[in-house]
């Protein structure tokens, strides 16, 4: 059983196509954009899973192992991609989200610029 030679000169689907337009650079940004995520403690693989299939817009830390609290990190260029993939993930899996720090916690960042 052979292959059957495909014409060259056909055009590629859509899904194929680099529709991406190169601008310009952005500015590498000065910090990480970042939230808090809860779910379920045996949820966490599978939200792993279901984030990397979103293009590593983001990726996340495990801060309390038993209560499944996460540290959500991504650039502040992508911040919109990153919350339409937890959008669309929240479909499937359970989860709320806090903003970062916690409201009454000081940013490492800001603690470290005052000192």
């Amino acid at each position: 059983m052979g292959t059957i030679p495909l014409p060259s000169a056909l055009p590629l689907p859509p899904a194929l196509r680099d529709s991406r337009r190169a601008g310009r650079p952005l500015p590498p940004p000065r910090r990480s954009g970042r939230l808090l995520l809860r779910l379920a403690p045996e949820h966490v693989a599978l939200f792993r899973f279901l984030l990397e299939a979103y293009d590593n817009c983001a990726y996340f830390t495990v801060l309390e192992r038993r209560t499944a609290l996460l540290k959500l990190v991504f650039s502040p260029q992508r911040e919109r991609a990153a919350r339409r993939a937890l959008a669309e993930i929240s479909r499937s899996l359970p989860f709320s989200l806090e903003e970062w720090p916690l409201p009454g916690f000081p940013d490492a960042s800001e603690t470290a610029s005052q000192s």
